[in-house]
């Protein structure tokens, strides 16, 4: 499978710019949390996590122990995951952006091997993925950070990067964690939802609540100039 073609706009405007957090905005739920409560060793994982959300810890601190303290190879994570639900209107979504020209990317905290296996595993279109490695030696597992941003002291993977490098036309965001705030601040429209959404409505900034991708699908069906 290769990764689906966009169509040339023709548009005189600039057509919009798409990303899409992954865990719990492609997918339904949380997939790294499911992975670590079915195959982390200990419980420590839940401590490393409150330390982060407290700031405590970076993200890369607290992904980096996480994903060492896991037991399971390659094979069965990707066997897990096949039974975590996608939003069903990920894949209308990516196909009508395709055929109006309009780029759409994955921005995650997740893993590429794994949201590129899920995504393959279901037949479903791939985009550029932008997300952190993982490597496996039988069941140990080792992150590590390509997109780490030295000027961001929050992210492991700041995703606002991919949204600067985009110029001279609208950016779209859709997220709903701490880990999509720098993003949300980067993007011209931003959809949210969870504690994505508390944070942006603590310090005043606009949004759009969604609860599916079918929200964003619809905005791009009123607003895009295709």
């Amino acid at each position: 499978m290769t990764p689906l073609a966009v169509r040339e706009s023709t548009s005189e405007e600039r057509s919009p710019a798409v990303f899409l957090d992954f865990d719990n905005t492609i997918t339904r739920g949380d997939v790294l949390d499911r992975v670590l409560e079915r195959y982390s060793a200990s419980e420590a994982w839940r401590f490393w996590e409150a330390e982060w959300q407290e700031g405590r810890i970076s993200t890369r601190e607290c992904l980096e122990r996480q994903t060492a303290d896991l037991r399971v190879t390659r094979d069965e994570l990707v066997r897990f995951s096949d039974g975590i639900d996608i939003d069903t209107a990920f894949g209308s979504l990516v196909s009508w952006t395709a055929a109006h020209g309009i780029a759409i990317s994955i921005v995650s905290d997740n893993f590429h091997v794994l949201i590129e296996a899920m995504l393959r595993r279901r037949g479903l279109p791939l985009v550029p993925i932008y997300a952190n490695g993982l490597a496996f030696t039988g069941d140990r597992l080792r992150a590590s950070f390509p997109f780490l941003d030295p000027a961001c002291d929050r992210c492991a993977h700041c995703k606002a990067q991919h949204l600067r490098r985009v110029s001279g036309r609208p950016r779209i965001f859709a997220g709903d964690g701490l880990s999509d705030i720098c993003p949300a601040l980067s993007a011209e429209v931003v959809f949210a939802k969870d504690s994505l959404a508390a944070h942006l409505r603590a310090g005043g900034r606009a949004y759009r609540r969604f609860a599916s991708l079918d929200d964003v699908l619809e905005y791009l069906r009123e607003t895009a100039h295709v």
